[in-house]
């Protein structure tokens, strides 16, 4: 693939009055990305377990083999207790981003209810819960998804979901803080998708891409 530098421009040459250095109109950066997710779930990733002190859940769910839970596209992970007691215990969840690139989140239970992280996980490859549980753990899947470049802004991305164009759903810029903690945001940006994602619904994505020469202005700052 011929890389270029310096920007890209189409039309006719017209002869240069000392003032248009750079004739023609200039070709923007757009990259296509298109997904068909999966049905989120909250248990694919690791089904349910008891917890007796600080320790790593089993990868049980229906995305792992060997230990790592493989997603299907990357997109935030959820961890649920089955009580309403676990509100102070966290779970760190650790894998790679799209790129296989390592990264690692923190989440903290809200009791009962089923908690999302912020980050796009391609695979996770341990879960590490903090203390005991009065409940069971689980972890799985979300239906907010990675961008593959970074997004500074709703304004640069063009949505269509499910046969048409949108404007509905939850956009997340690229959370630019450097150095990156398991504490931050997704270091390209996410998109929450308006109505469930089920295996059929196609998620496209127009990302304009404002720098495209440095490795952070594309790929975003160094994951945690």
């Amino acid at each position: 693939m011929t890389h270029f530098s310096d920007g890209v421009r189409v039309g006719a040459n017209f002869d240069n009055n000392g003032t248009a250095s750079l004739p023609g109109a200039e070709t923007s950066p757009i990259y296509v990305y298109s997904i068909v997710p999966a049905t989120m779930a909250t248990n694919n990733i690791s089904t349910a377990q008891a917890v007796a002190g600080a320790a790593n859940l089993t990868i049980t769910g229906t995305l792992a083999s060997g230990g790592v839970a493989t997603l299907d596209v990357p997109r935030i992970v959820r961890i649920t207790s089955s009580s309403a007691s676990d509100t102070v215990e966290t779970a760190t969840v650790s894998g790679t981003d799209t790129y296989g690139v390592s990264m690692s989140e923190v989440i903290t239970f809200n009791g009962a209810a089923t908690v999302s992280g912020l980050k796009a996980f391609k695979t996770v490859t341990q879960v590490a819960i903090s203390a005991a549980l009065v409940g069971n753990a689980s972890v799985g899947t979300g239906d907010t998804f990675g961008i593959p470049y970074v997004a500074s802004s709703r304004n640069y991305v063009l949505t269509a979901y499910n046969g048409a164009f949108v404007t509905t759903g939850t956009f997340a810029d690229a959370v630019a803080t450097d150095p990156a903690t398991t504490a931050t945001g997704d270091v390209r940006g996410t998109y929450n998708v308006p109505s469930a994602s089920d295996g059929v619904k196609i998620l496209t994505l127009w990302i304009y891409i404002i720098n495209a020469d440095t490795k952070t202005g594309l790929y975003g700052v160094t994951q945690a």
